[in-house]
C-alpha cells in the first residue's frame, strides 16, 4: 500500500509541476518574465554540457573532451551555424583521440 501511495504522489508532484504554470500564466508572459524565461535553455545547455567537458570521470580533467568542446565554442562564436559546430566538435574530438591526448 505505501508504494502506491509514493507513486500517487509523485503523479500529483508531477502533474501540478506542469498544470500550475500553465494556469497562472495565460496569455502572453510579460516583457520581464519573456526576457528571464529566454536564458533557461542556453543555462540548461550549459548545465548538461560542461559537467561533461571538465570532469568526465568525476574529476577535473583536461583531456581530448574539454579541447574539443573549447574548439567547439570558438567554431560556434564566429560560424553561428550548430551543424558545422557539431562537426568540428566531433572531428576535433576525434583527431584528438587518434593522435592520443586522452
Amino acid at each position: 500500500m505505501n508504494i502506491w501511495l509514493t507513486i500517487l504522489g509523485m503523479a500529483i508532484v508531477t502533474y501540478a509541476t506542469r498544470v500550475i504554470p500553465l494556469l497562472t500564466l495565460r496569455g502572453q508572459p510579460s516583457p520581464q518574465l519573456a526576457r528571464v524565461l529566454s536564458y533557461v535553455p542556453p543555462a540548461i545547455f550549459a548545465a548538461l554540457i560542461v559537467p561533461a567537458l571538465f570532469a568526465p570521470n568525476g574529476s577535473i580533467v583536461a583531456g581530448a573532451a574539454l579541447y574539443a568542446g573549447l574548439f567547439g565554442v570558438l567554431v560556434a562564436y564566429f560560424s553561428r551555424n550548430m551543424a558545422i559546430t557539431i562537426f568540428a566538435g566531433l572531428a576535433a574530438f576525434a583527431l584528438l583521440r587518434a593522435v592520443g591526448v586522452a
